[in-house]
């Protein structure tokens, strides 16, 4: 180009300001560069000092929520480390319970980083207070029926031989009936029955005795030995097995290690080398969690050395030189340090979502940096000097970078608004960093470009690309352009959307299983989903926790009426069903009873054969003498004993009756033993249980825990909802990890769309203040607020609540008209400049239709990235539209920025495609194909509109076309110009 060149700058403090910070800089380049290597250092040495990680998903939540509450709730009474679930697989239960022991003892060896190990319930210790676990009603019969063995209890045996056992059940048949009792009536033949059966099955079978004694503490309501025995928590094939354990340092940094867990995987490694073919993994909440933070190191690690790499090749072929890439990355490091101190002065820690705020800031910050050196270069090509390619710089396009990182910055501390603690705090972290960014743009960079080009002259500066064949086509045609892409748009962005039973509906679902997020193959995750087909169990449940036992039993049996609970666990299913208030006195009773309890005699007294057949011939006459079934079946048994004991010799006959009362008195005397030894009166304590046991379901205050599972997964929202609603249906207060992830999923979807929409209301008002004229802004800005100060009053009035995002976006709507009435050209200008991010995420919508993937909580953190860089995009050209004189096309340096701005970002966040992660490959492809449409539309779409507006003015307005209004001499750059300094077409 030849003769003269205008670069119209723009007027006002800010540009002034800016022109003149940067002239300091460029002055003083080793002085500045000293004081913010002074400042970096310090803010490293702050973070150093006193930045903190928390690793706990908790700390995402706001602990003054009422859910959250609930939770802090619990985890003060019961602990908030979670449990650690090891699965061990085998072919046969003999090897599930070998290995399960093995490991087991292993962990129970190392108290210092395990807790509350529970690999097998052991409820010997209870063993001996079996009584109380029946009711009072059973106690007292059997108190009863002690009370009418205390002779024999006492020492006098011979009561209970067998002559004086049989003459006693007869006399007390025939008194039963005399006195007209059914009930002892029916007893008693039962009783004669199980005698006479006994008697005969010993004459058959001397080496199967029958005891004939009555149950004194009836064997279906008794506990039974087996009760009382060591049991594994095995599934129903017995080829799998678990064993829980509370890591005591689960919390895990930010590359996913405790030394508990790494200590746990080497003692599953090692049974796993011990026994053969056995699978021996690890699953639950911690290791979860704990996988998907390491899986996500490593792949950032991948997607960050790939992203540096790619960034800056982009950045050498954009410039066609290292030398400025590498002062913008200089830059760029600085600006993190920067931002780093800022973390830890303003918020004092990071937290496993905040934590990206680095790859927000790269994404954003290099932004500024690009935009400026382009300028810078483009300048330097008009043969301009060094101090004055700058200041021009800071002057012309160092409104935009304001405009845009003021804007961006505000659209994140948009943020705080919300109910998500760990977006909120994202957003005051990354809103702070694209401030500090556009800081270090202004002071480092100039500073590093001065010391970097002091010696090169203009023709020694690189030609970076300019996109002249895009500026042809858009002079070319820019009713075609504007047409044919606008239709692209909405062709395209339709695709998200689709018309279902009459209505339309999203296409683009938004996926709440956080399971899905997961690397594929990820051993933590398929074990889950193995215990689940296997069990038919979650690993998940919701707890509810009862001030007694007798509210915890009352809400157990209320909660498995429940169709979406499978099963319901407490320490209250491990204690008597009976306060001890009800037991207590009648256990010691009968253990003060059986504690009178003498040894067998050594010796019987003789026995008289034909007295002992008179005896059983009155029973005999007796039983035959009635109708009822039991005593025809005795009459009969004992008919045949007769019989055959009076074919035997003397001899004979004493052996038999000798050793069946031998057996009939050992077997009294074993049953006395047996209620005895779980006789004791001391009530039944959490305490006589395991701690693995004790510990997880009573606090030390005296709370009792239930764990509630549901009868399926619930990691989709469908059935999560249906168990978050049931099971509040019976304890509003329950809580739990799924209510916790529930209402997580919620809060963090609304938060962030709530964010989007704070976010573009100020944005817009930002966008107004630097277009609008101070008169028209302040009439703008302070008219609508009598109409939402009367809505707001209005509804509370009303009493009903006050949603301030509605209001906020009636004001900015009412803004938006009465700045229209007042001066429609810059509203227009406003509305352009959210072209790129609007109209871009509705073509990124339709994308995601089309190839069909959803949003999800690793995600949607694209709302706000997406908002700031299309809006940062439109606010460079826009603002390129401003400063242009005659006929409008967009600048070359504009173009050569946008572009290497957006593919910057789209490399850097395209990066995590690589990842195993599904969460960060969802993340990068959503905000390579959001970063994409933005670009299309701010070099595209926007340019041919804005060519278009030029050109209908320009007819129009003719004459003003002819009669330019003078510009100052200070805003005109006039600039000689040879064809082989400016490489521009």
């Amino acid at each position: 180009m030849d003769g003269e060149t205008r670069d119209r700058t723009e007027p006002g403090a800010l540009p002034r300001f800016l022109e003149r910070l940067t002239d300091s800089v460029s002055q003083n380049p080793t002085a500045t560069i000293w004081i913010v290597g002074l400042m970096t250092a310090l803010s490293l040495a702050v973070t150093i000092r006193f930045l903190e990680f928390k690793t706990n998903r908790a700390d995402l939540l706001d602990p003054s929520s009422e859910f959250h509450q609930r939770w802090l709730n619990y985890t003060e009474k019961f602990g908030d480390e979670a449990d650690v679930v090891i699965v061990v697989e085998a072919d046969d239960e003999i090897t599930v319970k070998n290995v399960i022991d093995t490991v087991g003892q292993r962990l129970d060896s190392d108290p210092d980083l395990f807790d509350r190990v529970l690999y097998r319930i052991d409820s010997t210790a209870i063993e001996s207070k079996g009584l109380q676990y029946l009711s009072p009603l059973e106690l007292e019969q059997a108190n009863a029926r002690l009370k009418m063995y205390s002779p024999i209890l006492e020492g006098q045996w011979s009561r209970a031989g067998i002559e004086s056992y049989t003459i006693r059940l007869n006399d007390f048949i025939q008194q039963t009936e005399a006195s007209g009792a059914e009930k002892e009536l029916a007893a008693a033949i039962q009783q004669a029955e199980q005698l006479c059966s006994s008697l005969n099955q010993f004459l058959q079978n001397p080496q199967q005795f029958q005891s004939p004694w009555p149950e004194i503490v009836s064997r279906s309501s008794a506990p039974q030995g087996d009760a009382f025995e060591t049991r594994y928590q095995l599934a129903a094939s017995g080829l799998m097995g678990f064993i829980l354990v509370t890591p005591k340092n689960a919390s895990t940094d930010f590359a996913g290690g405790a030394k508990s867990l790494a200590r746990m995987r080497v003692i599953c490694a090692e049974a796993q080398e011990q026994y053969k073919n056995v699978r021996v993994g690890l699953t639950g909440i911690p290791v979860l969690e704990a996988d998907e933070m390491q899986r996500s190191q490593q792949d950032m690690m991948k997607a960050s050395m790939i992203s540096f790499i790619g960034v800056g090749l982009i950045l050498l072929i954009g410039f066609r030189g290292f030398r400025h890439p590498l002062l913008a990355l200089f830059m760029l490091a600085i600006s993190l340090a920067w931002s780093l101190g800022y973390i830890t002065i303003a918020i004092g820690h990071l937290n496993i979502l905040s934590v990206s705020f680095a790859a927000i800031l790269i994404g954003l910050g290099i932004d500024y940096a690009i935009h400026y050196l382009a300028h810078y270069i483009e300048l330097r090509h008009r043969n301009e000097k060094l101090h004055r390619a700058l200041s021009l710089s800071s002057r012309s396009v160092g409104t935009g970078i304001v405009t845009a990182a003021v804007t961006t910055a505000l659209a994140f501390f948009c943020a705080t608004f919300t109910d998500f603690l760990g977006v909120a705090e994202l957003g005051v972290i990354a809103g702070g960093g694209v401030l500090l960014c556009a800081i270090a743009t202004f002071t480092i960079l100039p500073a590093l470009v001065t010391l970097a080009d002091r010696k090169k002259e203009p023709r020694q500066m690189p030609t970076p690309f300019q996109g002249n064949a895009l500026r042809k086509l858009i002079r070319n045609h820019p009713g075609v352009v504007t047409v044919v892409t606008l239709l692209a748009i909405i062709g395209i962005g339709s695709q998200g959307f689709q018309v279902q039973d009459g209505t339309i509906q999203s296409k683009v679902k938004y996926d709440s299983n956080l399971l899905n997020l997961q690397a594929k193959g990820v051993n933590s995750v398929e074990l889950q989903k193995r215990i689940f087909q296997e069990t038919n169990g979650s690993l998940l449940y919701a707890i509810s926790i009862a001030d007694s036992i007798s509210e915890a039993r009352i809400l157990k049996e209320e909660f498995l009426t429940l169709p979406t609970v499978s099963r319901v666990e407490g320490m209250a299913s491990y204690m008597p069903n009976f306060p001890p208030e009800e037991t207590n006195l009648l256990v010691q009773a009968i253990h003060s009873r059986l504690s009178r309890l003498s040894d067998l005699p050594r010796e019987f007294p003789q026995l008289d054969p034909l007295s002992i057949g008179q005896s059983m011939d009155r029973l005999y006459t007796t039983l035959s003498s009635r109708s009822e079934p039991a005593a025809i079946s005795a009459a009969k048994s004992l008919d045949s004993f007769l019989d055959n004991l009076t074919l035997m010799e003397l001899p004979q006959q004493m052996q038999v009756l000798s050793g069946y009362q031998n057996g009939m008195l050992t077997a009294l005397h074993r049953q006395f033993q047996e209620i005895e030894r779980v006789s004791s009166p001391q009530p039944v304590s959490p305490n006589d249980f395991l701690p693995g046991i004790h510990e997880r379901f009573v606090s030390e205050s005296g709370h009792w825990l239930l764990r509630i599972y549901p009868s399926e997964q619930v990691w989709e929202e469908e059935p999560l909802t249906a168990f978050v609603e049931e099971v509040r249906s019976i304890d509003p207060k329950a809580t739990g990890t799924p209510l916790q992830n529930f209402e997580a999923a919620r809060q963090i979807r609304e938060s962030y769309f709530d964010a989007a929409i704070y976010a573009l209301v100020v944005i817009f008002l930002i966008l107004l203040v630097d277009s609008l004229k101070s008169g028209t802004l302040l009439v703008s800005l302070v008219a609508p607020l009598a109409v939402v100060g009367f809505a707001y009053s209005l509804r509370f009035k009303s009493g009903e609540p006050v949603n301030i995002l509605q209001l906020a976006s009636l004001y900015a709507l009412i803004v938006a008209l009465v700045s229209s009435v007042l001066d429609f050209k810059s509203v227009r200008g406003t509305l352009l400049t959210l072209l790129p991010p609007l109209a871009g995420g509705f073509l990124m919508f339709g994308i995601l239709g089309l190839i069909g993937m959803n949003l999800n909580p690793a995600n949607l953190i694209v709302l706000p990235l997406i908002l700031g860089i299309g809006v940062d995009d439109g606010v460079h050209v826009i603002h390129d539209a401003r400063h242009s004189t005659g006929r409008y096309e967009t600048s070359p340096s504009t173009i050569n920025a946008i572009t290497l701005t957006s593919l910057t970002s789209m490399l850097g966040f395209g990066s995590m495609v690589v990842a195993a992660h599904q969460g960060l490959v969802s993340l990068g492809t959503i905000l390579v194909i959001g970063v994409g449409s933005c670009l299309f539309i701010s070099l595209v779409t926007l340019p041919a509109i804005l060519t278009l507006i030029d050109r209908w003015e320009s007819t129009e307005s003719p004459a003003q076309n002819e009669e330019a209004k003078p510009i100052d001499k200070k805003e005109i750059v006039t600039i000689p110009m040879t064809k082989h300094e400016t490489g521009v077409a």
